[in-house]
């Protein structure tokens, strides 16, 4: 199987155009990992935290249509797969149309938060996969939420918050071997500091079946449309071989 590279991309984040997305799709990227602003991402770095702030003062809803309408003429257009935080009120548990185009979701929260049991619930009824991460350290609990992920398992590649790192932690072989014993069968990504294709090389060797690259594209799209083409040709070809 192919590598799988999955890149995020905000939703109604003002400093980031849609047409964006056309490198995304010209580059190979398997999935669009759209991140839905929250609150509280406490889980990120400046880079998500600061897009997911402007992206709260806009229509997630609408820039996901919009984005779906960008990908769409393309030959071979990235799935769609939501990242949100089970947050009160989350508009998937209220919106009958949240799910419309949504080919995967991955909700960040405890494995037995009600919120994102409800969201997982939802987002299978409407015909969605789910997805789950994997968080450090390792838990009995979170792996056991992660043998029901249809889609992808996303394991924190190394501790504290996302942000581009130095290199991967080697330690991830290990950690990946103990997921496939433990019962993985999905694809297991390994996300947070993947920057370059050098390092999503470095994650295949590991073992991973692919890369979640967030942090690093929000710069290289902020710096310009010739950066964030470059960071995605360079990690599609690194994860190719």
């Amino acid at each position: 199987m192919t590598a799988q590279l999955i890149v995020y991309f905000p939703l109604a984040d003002h400093s980031i155009a849609t047409d964006l997305l056309d490198d995304y799709a010209d580059a190979g990227v398997d999935f669009v990992e759209f991140g839905w602003p929250a609150c509280n991402p406490y889980l990120d770095g400046p880079d998500v935290r600061a897009s997911m702030a402007r992206g709260t003062k806009g229509d997630p809803r609408a820039a996901f249509k919009a984005a779906r309408e960008r990908l769409s003429p393309h030959a071979d257009p990235p799935k769609a797969l939501v990242m949100t935080y089970a947050e009160a009120g989350h508009s998937a548990l209220t919106d009958t149309a949240f799910f419309e185009g949504v080919d995967a979701i991955l909700t960040l929260a405890p494995p037995d938060d009600e919120i994102r049991t409800k969201i997982e619930s939802k987002a299978r009824d409407a015909g969605a996969q789910v997805s789950t991460f994997i968080p450090l350290p390792m838990t009995t609990v979170d792996i056991a939420a992660a043998r029901g992920a249809d889609c992808y398992v996303m394991l924190q590649a190394a501790p504290g918050v996302t942000g581009p790192r130095d290199s991967i932690d080697p330690s991830n072989r290990t950690r990946i071997a103990a997921l496939r014993a433990d019962g993985i069968t999905a694809p297991i990504v390994l996300g947070f500091g993947v920057s370059s294709g050098e390092q999503a090389r470095a994650a295949v060797e590991c073992g991973a079946d692919g890369v979640v690259v967030g942090s690093a594209a929000l710069r290289a799209a902020i710096q310009g449309r010739e950066e964030l083409a470059a960071l995605l040709r360079n990690l599609r070809k690194g994860l190719d071989g």
